[in-house]
């Protein structure tokens, strides 16, 4: 990690990737000692804090209805509108608990928060099972890479051709999702 503790708060926010990709990573720095194990898990804490809290925002300071005609204007943010209703009622159901819960399920992270936000949740009460989870979550993923130690070594050995594919594989999603949405959007000019 030659960003450090900058670098995983950049990748937290900005990564198309899955934290359970990097952080275990960053787990085997801290048994190398390059990486302090609290450092990781604040800076992690912090990215994720903060690509998650426009989530939250749009929820409470939008409201239901702007936001299924935002939605429905911008079908690429990928929430379909009976997801958001069906959500806001879960959650309304388990309420906190259903963050906690969701922190811990791979693509439901930033999508519990628009729930969260809807349901009226406070900001206080949010952040703070958001904290309590995300804690949790990042220390087992750090605890997971600093155990696998040197067999981390293996990984790294193929990384750099795995990071080739991985970003050719995110070129051709993102161009076949900007033709998508041209064809989209050319489509919906010529039906006028």
């Amino acid at each position: 990690m030659q960003l450090g503790y900058l670098g995983i708060i950049a990748l937290m926010v900005f990564s198309p990737f899955p934290p359970e990709l990097f952080i275990p990573l960053a787990g085997f720095w801290v048994a190398q000692g390059h990486l302090n194990p609290i450092g990781v898990v604040a800076a992690a804490l912090c990215g994720f804090l903060l690509s998650i809290l426009p989530w939250y925002c749009a929820g409470r300071f939008l409201g239901e209805k702007r936001l299924q005609k935002l939605l429905q204007r911008h079908r690429w943010l990928a929430v379909p509108n009976q997801d958001l209703h069906k959500g806001k009622h879960w959650f309304r159901r388990h309420g906190g608990k259903a963050v906690l819960i969701c922190l811990f399920v791979p693509g439901s992270r930033n999508l519990i928060a628009l729930p969260a936000g809807l349901s009226g949740m406070s900001p206080v009460t949010f952040l703070a099972y958001t904290t309590v989870g995300g804690i949790l979550w990042l220390s087992g993923l750090l605890t997971l890479g600093y155990f696998l130690g040197d067999r981390y070594q293996l990984v790294q050995q193929h990384y750099d051709s795995l990071s080739s594919l991985i970003f050719i594989a995110v070129v051709v999603v993102l161009a076949i999702c900007a033709l998508g949405y041209y064809w989209q959007r050319r489509g919906s000019f010529t039906r006028r």
